[in-house]
């Protein structure tokens, strides 16, 4: 058995989605919510994907793929999803949208330009796991959690 077989990895589309949106400038940041209230005693709540929107009017979101076993770079229609979860579930699951620009973990990177979004390359492969975004100075990574959704950190070259 390859190590291809243990490991998620990136598609194609989505790494063609990176490079695309490296070279331009952040104006926005919005974190989508998925909020599961099905039992109404312990509320649960998860980043469900980071969208990075930029001076173009381009967006670059980054998710957990369908198996929430790995990241990737998806077209994402807030609207259509939060409806569609609203019917679905009865109004026990809800996605909320949250501007999350002058949020702590985001407000340096306002402005800035995103250089390169920094994957591990396996053999032939990038890695699924994790993301690092480089604005030149200020570095985020997004990687996932299996039962938390995204997670979110500054991240430091060690």
């Amino acid at each position: 058995m390859s190590t291809r077989d243990h490991s998620v990895y990136f598609s194609n589309e989505s790494l063609a989605r990176f490079v695309a949106a490296q070279g331009k400038t952040v104006e926005k940041v919005v974190c989508h919510l998925w909020q599961n209230n099905l039992n109404k005693n312990t509320p649960l709540e998860i980043i469900d994907n980071v969208e990075l929107r930029f001076t173009d009017k381009q967006k670059l979101t980054i998710s957990c793929n369908e198996l929430g076993t790995g990241l990737e770079a998806i077209h994402f229609d807030y609207k259509t999803v939060a409806r569609e979860l609203e019917t679905e579930f009865e109004g026990k699951i809800k996605l909320f949208a949250i501007d999350a620009s002058t949020t702590k973990m985001w407000e340096d990177v306002i402005g800035k330009t995103l250089i390169l979004v920094q994957t591990t390359k396996e053999a032939d492969y990038y890695k699924a796991d994790s993301v690092m975004l480089n604005f030149g100075e200020e570095k985020r990574e997004i990687a996932i959690s299996p039962d938390d959704g995204l997670i979110i950190d500054y991240y430091e070259d060690i």
